[in-house]
């Protein structure tokens, strides 16, 4: 189909066109997520999918039968770097996320067919070496943001229990720490922090996990910590340290204005505020001077 036909369906508010069916329309659709094109990709192509998949109008069959080909796109030319095989990566699991969403809603699948989708994701984010954002012409890449959308959806299953969510976790810290040549630039660090957020609504991931957890994030600072060792630094390094301390301050800053009364949430900040501290010495508040020193006077810190 030409860009036009698929222009005038959400021109006609995603209605499916006369003389069709979704079930006919749907592979053209999942085959032209990769489009180079960020018109026909993000309004007409993703969104006609995100709008009849929120909608309802896939029966159960059909969706099985979309997560095993979004999925095997997951794979497509994985590990390239600069090619257009991302944008199929990518919006395949912006994709994916729409289906466990609606799952999450309207429950159709089985707990050994959800586990088998978070494996291939955690699989996905690990080795997606494709970090750009926007590419001038090509629009939106985003393979980051749209791994970690995928990945909060998971995080909030009913069949995604502690372990699952602690092997989640634990990928998505090893990703943010791993050396690369790309930093975030477009608020991906807040969409992958997110996912640390969904997890904790689910009240099973004991605190003892996070102790650990926030250690493999610190760890990667260590090499350049002081001044002097920093101009040896390797760029990969450099990137990682970057990526991970815009990790924790989007998830601090989360956890600290989104008023989530959770019972773990204050002690997670405390020991989130020490590790950025150890990372970042310029990561100063009120709140972190308290933490460092209980008794300070924190009336003459305003004075």
């Amino acid at each position: 189909m030409e860009k036009e036909f698929w222009r005038s369906i959400a021109a006609n508010r995603f209605q499916v066109p006369s003389g069709f069916t979704v079930e006919q329309l749907t592979p053209e659709l999942i085959s032209k997520l990769g489009e180079r094109d960020p018109e026909l990709r993000d309004y007409y192509i993703y969104t006609t999918l995100e709008k009849w998949i929120g909608e309802g109008l896939y029966t159960p069959a059909q969706l099985r039968n979309m997560i095993a080909q979004l999925t095997k796109n997951l794979r497509v030319g994985l590990g390239e770097q600069g090619t257009d095989s991302v944008l199929l990566r990518s919006f395949s699991a912006l994709t994916l996320s729409e289906i466990v969403k609606y799952e999450n809603r309207h429950p159709f699948l089985r707990a050994e067919e959800i586990v088998p989708i978070m494996e291939q994701s955690i699989f996905y984010l690990l080795h997606e070496q494709d970090l750009r954002a926007y590419v001038e012409g090509q629009g939106w890449i985003h393979a980051m943001a749209h791994a970690g959308d995928l990945l909060g959806v998971l995080a909030r299953n009913r069949y995604v229990e502690e372990r699952e969510l602690e092997r989640l976790l634990a990928a998505l810290a090893e990703k943010v720490a791993l050396p690369t040549t790309q930093m975030f630039v477009m608020l991906e660090e807040e969409r992958l922090a997110l996912v640390v957020v969904a997890a904790l609504t689910r009240k099973v991931v004991r605190f003892s996990f996070w102790h650990w957890w926030l250690r493999q994030l610190e760890e990667v600072g260590e090499p350049l910590r002081w001044e002097d060792t920093v101009h040896f630094a390797r760029q990969k390094d450099i990137c990682a340290y970057h990526n991970t301390k815009l990790f924790l301050h989007a998830l601090y800053f989360q956890l600290q204005l989104g008023g989530y009364r959770l019972p773990d949430v204050p002690d997670l900040v405390e020991r989130i505020t020490r590790t950025l501290y150890r990372l970042d010495p310029g990561f100063y508040s009120v709140e972190v001077m308290k933490i460092l020193d209980p008794d300070i006077d924190t009336d003459q810190l305003h004075t």
